[in-house]
């Protein structure tokens, strides 16, 4: 190989490298997903407990916001704290006979995860995941998306 083509070479290689390498800075790893149980209408839910998935700060803070906003949205959301060692402890000791209030269920919440557990058959019936800090929706779109379910306008789980 000549030397002239042999820079063409290392200029075309750096230069493929440099495209490569400044892709992978501007791509997005949402990882997205919102998942349902289509035999389970959204529209039963009118009173929900809220959990915060953590005992943090920030996360009862965002649990607050999300509650706000299912309020402005016509639902009853109650808050409940205590400690448990897992998701299905909590939902238990919810939805048990003769708790506090009676809720129609129980939805977990994190910055990047919701999941709504159905008070009568204690199983998940609505669950949306999402990347905030890779370009994807933050609690606030996420709420949105719960609130369709709870409206009854889902179409189909993605993801």
């Amino acid at each position: 190989m000549s030397r002239r083509r042999a820079q063409v070479a290392l200029r075309t290689g750096l230069l493929a490298t440099a495209a490569i390498v400044a892709a992978g800075c501007f791509y997005s790893k949402k990882n997205e997903f919102e998942d349902w149980n289509p035999a389970v209408p959204g529209t039963r839910y009118k009173t929900i407990a809220t959990i915060a998935g953590t005992s943090s700060g920030p996360a009862i803070r965002l649990t607050v916001q999300l509650r706000q906003q299912l309020k402005e949205g016509g639902w009853n959301p109650v808050p409940r704290s205590g400690r448990w060692d897992n998701a299905a402890e909590a939902v238990n000791g919810v939805c048990a006979p003769g708790a506090e209030e009676p809720v129609d269920g129980v939805l977990i919440v994190a910055y990047n995860h919701l999941t709504l557990y159905d008070c009568q058959t204690l199983k998940t019936v609505y669950e949306i995941g999402s990347s905030p800090e890779g370009g994807g929706m933050g609690l606030k779109e996420m709420t949105n998306h719960l609130i369709r379910y709870l409206q009854g306008k889902s179409a189909k789980p993605t993801g």
